[in-house]
């Protein structure tokens, strides 16, 4: 899906993420009730520094959230 795509459906960046880091993350703004999305990404995706992820030893993951509207909740 193409960032124009995202914003015009709610979507925000939130965070870039992995490991126990991204469980916590998730689970945080599951409870505070909103929609999440992620995707996978490279380092070289993120810009600024990543050298902790060049390692490919983890995952480096996009979330993306939006607030539920009424009409998700029935």
């Amino acid at each position: 899906m193409g960032k124009e795509t995202f914003e015009k459906e709610g979507w925000k960046l939130a965070s870039t993420s992995s490991g126990e880091h991204l469980k916590r993350t998730l689970e945080m703004y599951k409870e505070l009730g909103f929609d999440i999305y992620t995707e996978e990404v490279t380092p070289e995706e993120c810009g600024g520094c990543t050298i902790c992820y060049q390692t490919g030893k983890e995952t480096l993951t996009r979330i993306y959230t939006r607030p539920k509207t009424d009409d998700d909740i029935f």
